[in-house]
């Protein structure tokens, strides 16, 4: 089996427990209960929450540098929106401007960037930016792609796995990723868009005849919010 040693208290966790709350409590503004507390002044949360996940996950799967700035840029518009600090609109630039700098700095680029990957466990971080990627390890154990504003693409046709079958978790906002498996993958697609989509355009084909191998399942999981997903061969 794949390797499912990432945090659960991820993104997608996240992001949906704040949909059911936004939900439980319109349905009880509709039911004529008074709750007296602004829900929206506390979505910032979202984005803390998100930022601490990608800061307590395993190492070989923690972003730190973007788990910080999400983080903080959470931290800081909560504290606007409870008037504990003067944060105006005039101040959201500048912070955009000095993200796409530190992006600059550490990937070269916010444009694609090409690289190779040889590490067995998937780690993929897309924010204002992305990137091909191409895996050559023999003995992936699954992994995590997140993308905000961003995209990625996955090439594992020239990699491989021992087991019988790896998970690969997906959180994509506003975003998009493209994943290319050989033909010998068996495509297991789990995830929900939201307002986006999640496409499996693979063909399958088993191997047959003396010594071939058993189908191996690559199980994709995971949500597209206002973005899209494509596996493909």
């Amino acid at each position: 089996m794949g390797d499912d040693r990432q945090n659960i208290f991820g993104p997608r966790l996240i992001i949906g427990l704040a949909i059911i709350l936004a939900g439980l409590l319109v349905l009880f503004s509709n039911l004529g209960l008074d709750i007296d507390t602004d829900f929206w002044d506390f979505w910032p949360l979202i984005l803390i929450f998100i930022g601490l996940s990608m800061l307590l996950k395993k190492p070989e799967y923690r972003n730190t540098l973007w788990g910080t700035i999400i983080a903080l840029i959470g931290l800081i518009i909560l504290l606007n929106n409870l008037d504990i600090i003067d944060f105006g609109a005039n101040l959201i630039w500048p912070l955009i401007i000095i993200v796409v700098g530190i992006s600059i700095l550490r990937h070269g680029s916010i444009g694609v960037r090409k690289s190779s990957q040889s590490a067995d466990h998937i780690n993929v971080t897309a924010i204002l930016g992305g990137g091909d990627y191409s895996y050559t390890s023999k003995s992936l154990s699954g992994g995590s792609v997140f993308s905000l504003m961003g995209g990625a693409k996955l090439d594992f046709r020239q990699a491989d796995f021992s087991g019988d079958s790896i998970v690969l978790d997906v959180m994509i906002i506003m975003g998009g990723l493209e994943v290319i498996v050989p033909e010998r993958w068996q495509v297991v697609l789990q995830g929900t868009p939201i307002l986006g989509g999640m496409d499996d355009k693979t063909s399958y084909k088993p191997q047959t005849g003396e010594g071939s191998l058993a189908a191996k399942r690559f199980i994709i999981k995971g949500t597209a919010i206002m973005g899209g997903v494509d596996i493909k061969n």
